[in-house]
């Protein structure tokens, strides 16, 4: 995870924030600097691809717990399309 991803992910998809209607979170990323907001674009990206990302190193980011690294991939997957996709589905959560 880059800086940019891990630097967003702690405030704009912690616990405390994501749970909420997520449009804020995608509209404030057209207010930061465009090359940040692509770091974060390119961060998720390389997560996607390379799956270096585990479960556990996201709760310790966002303190949101995913049961498996598979669980946590497919929620990214619905994030980034949801934030940089054009997808207005905002993408499921884990229960609580």
């Amino acid at each position: 995870m880059n800086e940019e991803l891990r630097r967003f992910a702690s405030v704009y998809l912690d616990r405390e924030v994501v749970y909420d209607d997520m449009r804020a979170t995608r509209e404030a990323l057209k207010h930061f600097k465009p090359e940040w907001t692509e770091g974060v674009r390119l961060g998720l990206l390389a997560v996607l691809d390379e799956k270096p990302l585990t479960a556990d190193e996201w709760e310790s980011v966002t303190s949101i717990e995913f049961e498996t690294d598979d669980a946590l991939h497919v929620y990214l997957r619905d994030l980034y399309d949801f934030l940089f996709g054009g997808s207005e589905k905002q993408p499921a959560l884990p229960e609580d």
